[in-house]
């Protein structure tokens, strides 16, 4: 029966897609394909994940046209304008697409569609995500830093000064600590253990321990499989889980996420009526800055929670790494950023202080150059056009079409000279302010990323500490490769050698 059910799925989504091309209601076929089947089916999204970097061959496609059809009822975009147009303060598009096909019963601020309630949900987090407030809880990034370092000193210590890790898992290991302290007051003990493992409680009672990364992951693999053909998505999801195989693997794996997010949100929930006083984000999601309960359900809660667990940890380890591979990878650029560090920073300190670090220019600029090459989100955020339609970049688009901007392309805009080369020294140009538009690692207008100045307090006292610290350079010679090759590498590792510096 599961089978039969599962035929007459896969008949209707690929059916369906050729009846709308054919017919071509919204006139998308004007717009040249960015792959064989763009025109008649979400698969190509799939089929370019598993065979390479989807946002280097949708690029390619935009070398030679500014606009280029990625699905049936998906556009591509490439200028500022449509930068403007898409995602601006004043655009009348909203999230659709995939933010439509992942929220739940709960969506959170990073899905919610509409508007109004966007608004309502960004006021609630707004004041904790604010960089006074940010750096108030420096101290949890502090913490995490010399747990890292304590065992990188450790290792070298073992191994007669020098070592070989990966950065990698150790990144990741870091930022999971650090946005599980900020969100939630709560010490995972991951950099003393040296792996993922959190130890929970079920709701039924069962004791249990979960892979943060690895479920994390297994989540997100088995969604990216349906979460395109956003039609289908209930109904595949459904078949699939009840067939044995690699969906259903996944998808049973990645449920110990959310036992994991509801676990913590229970214990915070605990010292919150308890009465314990914790600066952390959820505590603006139980009660306001004049100390009023929000009475918010505990379901919106959770998905908030699991929201800033998801991207608060692996995009910030995906930038970490990045910027580590380029500065590895670039000498010079490496020498001059130790030399900005020497001057501007205390030997004696074991952790690099935010308020010595967040306004070093080379420092942000090596940021900045390696979030432009390689953004952790680096395909077309979903927006749909209005009902009535939109002007986008001189295209007349029909409404309820999705339409997005991929941050890999942007960041090519021929307004970075050499876009391919990693050249940290151009965002101390004066004509860098002309790129602002275009540079959106983190998107741009109303529905920006609210978390950056985590990651970028997190980014910034992580680097700082670790080029002053140690020495470091790549240990394998088969990362010495082109960028969008690294980059199909995640989440492989990145194994550096590193050794102790002599004045630290």
């Amino acid at each position: 029966m599961i089978v039969n059910l599962l035929l007459v799925a896969l008949l209707l989504l690929l059916l369906e897609p050729l009846v709308t091309y054919y017919l071509d209601s919204k006139k998308l076929r004007r717009f040249p394909n960015a792959s064989l089947l763009s025109g008649v089916s979400d698969l190509s999204y799939i089929l370019q994940r598993y065979r390479g970097f989807r946002s280097k061959e949708i690029h390619k496609a935009h070398l030679q046209h500014p606009v280029v059809r990625v699905g049936p009822n998906s556009l591509s975009f490439s200028t500022p304008d449509a930068i403007r147009a898409i995602y601006g303060h004043n655009t009348p598009c909203i999230k659709g697409g995939t933010y439509v096909t992942a929220a739940g019963a709960h969506p959170s601020l990073l899905d919610v569609v509409n508007k109004e309630e966007h608004a309502r949900k960004r006021r609630i987090l707004s004041h904790a995500f604010a960089t006074r407030n940010l750096e108030q809880w420096e101290f949890k990034v502090t913490d995490k830093v010399q747990k890292l370092i304590a065992q990188f000193d450790l290792v070298c210590h073992e191994n007669e000064g020098e070592a070989i890790i990966d950065f990698r898992t150790w990144s990741n290991l870091f930022t999971i600590e650090a946005i599980a302290d900020i969100a939630l007051s709560h010490h995972l003990g991951c950099l003393g253990q040296g792996n993922d493992l959190v130890a929970i409680t079920t709701k039924d009672g069962r004791e249990k321990t979960v892979n943060y990364i690895d479920c994390l992951h297994a989540g997100r693999r088995a969604t990216s499989m349906l979460i395109w053909s956003t039609k289908w998505f209930s109904s595949l999801r459904f078949v699939l889980k009840k067939l044995p195989g690699f969906f259903q693997t996944q998808w049973r794996k990645g449920q110990g996420f959310d036992e994991m997010v509801h676990y913590l949100v229970q214990q915070r929930l605990r010292r919150y009526k308890n009465g314990e006083q914790l600066e952390d984000f959820v505590g603006c999601l139980f009660q306001d800055k004049h100390g009023d309960a929000r009475n918010l359900e505990i379901g919106e809660i959770e998905a908030e929670v699991a929201t800033l667990l998801d991207a608060g940890s692996d995009t910030t380890a995906i930038s970490l790494t990045h910027a580590m591979y380029f500065l590895l990878r670039t000498p010079v650029a490496l020498s001059r950023l130790r030399e900005e560090l020497r001057v501007a920073l205390d030997d004696s300190q074991e952790v690099s202080k935010y308020a010595k670090v967040k306004n070093l220019p080379y420092l942000h600029a090596c940021i900045n150059e390696s979030l432009r090459l390689l953004p952790p989100v680096a395909f077309g955020l979903n927006r749909m056009t209005p009902p009535e339609g939109l002007m986008i970049d001189g295209n007349w688009i029909p409404g309820n079409t999705l339409v997005g901007v991929p941050a890999y392309t942007a960041h090519r805009n021929p307004l970075f000279s050499s876009s391919e080369q990693y050249q940290p020294e151009r965002w101390l140009k004066d004509n860098i302010k002309e790129t602002q538009g275009i540079f959106i690692p983190f998107s741009t207008g109303a529905r920006g990323c609210i978390g950056r100045n985590i990651s970028y307090i997190e980014q910034t006292v992580l680097l700082a500490t670790l080029v002053q610290r140690y020495d470091l350079s790549l240990a394998d010679s088969g990362w010495n490769l082109d960028h969008e090759e690294a980059f199909n590498l995640w989440p492989g590792p990145l194994p550096l050698k590193i050794r102790r510096r002599e004045n630290c």
